[in-house]
């Protein structure tokens, strides 16, 4: 079952769902959460909450007991701009892992106002016949997660765990720093040495008015990243980048610290272009509605076997042609 978005993202006609009598009596957010396991818990109750969800036309509470032939519809709002989900790639996948490509405009998981149609949505959606399956029997075990996650404009491999002890797995690898990740960039300027290495602690920008946004801060969290130049255009350079440490946006506010930002990043060039853009007033259109940034290789030994895995995305056609563009 998919999550029925206009591209834009406005809320389109509404789903509908029956309750068979074999689900009778359920509670309300356990019926929705077993009916739509590409959606969190906690957004199965937001859903209830906002009415985005009625019972037989009526606003409802998450503890309702549903009975045989209740109709329950549902409205979708906040679909991703500029990507979409028929673009997913799977670049692997055995028992326990699934690694996918992600488009350029798609969100890792649901937040803010983008609530539909996300890289865990995707995953949650491709299984969810063994969801439900799995939840029938009482086990809780068997849900897609995310192992790491990828900014919205930045495309490449996004890794999620199909099982709890995966899950646990891969965090403790990534904890440990025995997951490699390598990266191309295509920065603005000019990079005058051929490799360098950034270590600069990160932290919240306390000036900013985006939430999210980070800065080099002398109390934040250490954080390493290593690039290499692998051409040099006209203005522009190419990097492979390789980030030591994983922090939020790091190789982005990394870039932007040595005087190299990320083309295309608007916030970490101009703060009041990026608030302008997420309000829908995107004044400067010689700027790619992307990052030029791209998750190509991911490098780890598999958790069940000690195998080692490598799992690569090449870069995408609006990435080759930007660069061209600009070489």
């Amino acid at each position: 079952m998919s999550s029925p978005t206009t591209p834009g993202g406005q809320e389109t006609a509404p789903e509908l769902l029956t309750v068979a009598a074999a689900h009778a009596g359920l509670r309300a957010d356990v019926f929705l959460a077993r009916e739509l396991p590409y959606l969190s818990r906690t957004r199965v109750k937001q859903k209830i909450q906002t009415g985005e969800t009625l019972l037989n036309g009526h606003r409802y509470a998450s503890s309702t007991r549903l009975r045989e032939g209740d109709r329950i519809t549902l409205t979708w709002r906040g679909a991703p701009q500029g990507g979409s989900l028929k673009d997913m790639e799977i670049l692997y996948e055995d028992e326990i892992l699934l690694a996918l490509n992600k488009p350029a405009g798609i969100a890792s998981h649901p937040m803010g106002r983008i609530q539909a149609d996300t890289v865990v949505q995707f995953a949650r959606q491709l299984y969810a016949a063994r969801i439900r399956e799995s939840l029938d029997r009482g086990d809780t075990s068997f849900y897609p997660r995310l192992v790491n996650r990828l900014d919205r404009f930045t495309s490449g491999i996004v890794l999620l765990a199909k099982t709890r002890e995966a899950m646990h797995a891969m965090q403790a690898m990534v904890t440990s720093r025995r997951i490699s990740k390598g990266y191309v960039a295509l920065v603005e300027g000019i990079v005058s040495e051929t490799r360098g290495r950034i270590d600069l602690a990160l932290g919240p920008d306390p000036r900013s008015l985006v939430r999210v946004k980070m800065a080099p801060r002398e109390d934040g969290l250490p954080s390493v990243t290593e690039y290499v130049v692998l051409k040099r255009l006209r203005s522009h350079t190419l990097l492979a980048v390789s980030p030591v440490t994983g922090r939020q946006h790091q190789i982005r506010v990394h870039m932007a610290a040595i005087g190299h930002p990320v083309f295309g990043d608007l916030l970490y060039k101009d703060e009041q272009l990026f608030i302008d853009s997420m309000q829908g007033n995107r004044s400067a259109g010689f700027l790619p509605r992307r990052h030029c940034l791209h998750a190509e290789t991911l490098r780890f030994d598999h958790p069940l076997t000690g195998v080692p895995v490598t799992i690569r995305a090449p870069l995408p056609p609006d990435f080759l042609r930007i660069v061209a563009e600009l070489g």
